[in-house]
């Protein structure tokens, strides 16, 4: 049997993710223990315009700061791997993802883990979308 090879960086974002929501072992929704169900909000992916469901993730991550850990559908591909993008740059790598990358860049889940403020933003691909207060690890919120 062959084993999936993974990104190199994979190992240092599911630390930090564990670190940030203890207990969390992948970044897939159910693998982060301590969402709480009534947290999910509907967030349609399919029947809006892509700039608008952009747009909408986005003012989820307003107030996010410093190194994030971002992952997306791309982030799985063995050429890629979790993506690092300072706050101050989210706008700009979401709105250029597409040409920057590859494809749209909410295709599918998302996750974004800001170790600084302790906030975890995750959309699912089934149309939903919560953020997570964990604990701030790095920086002026540790």
């Amino acid at each position: 049997m062959t084993a999936v090879k993974k990104h190199v960086n994979w190992e240092f974002a599911e630390s930090v993710l564990s670190e940030v929501l203890p207990g969390s072992t992948a970044y897939h929704p159910d693998r982060i223990p301590g969402i709480p169900l009534e947290g999910w909000k509907p967030f349609d992916l399919e029947g809006r315009d892509p700039d608008v469901v952009e747009d909408d993730f986005l003012t989820y991550c307003g107030d996010l700061e410093g190194p994030l850990i971002v992952v997306n559908s791309t982030s799985f591909d063995e050429d890629q791997g979790p993506f690092f993008v300072d706050a101050s740059r989210l706008t700009d790598f979401v709105k250029t993802f597409h040409d920057c990358v590859r494809d749209y860049f909410m295709y599918a889940d998302v996750f974004v883990v800001s170790p600084v403020t302790g906030w975890v933003v995750v959309v699912q691909d089934d149309g939903y979308i919560v953020r997570v207060r964990g604990t701030a690890v790095w920086g002026n919120g540790a």
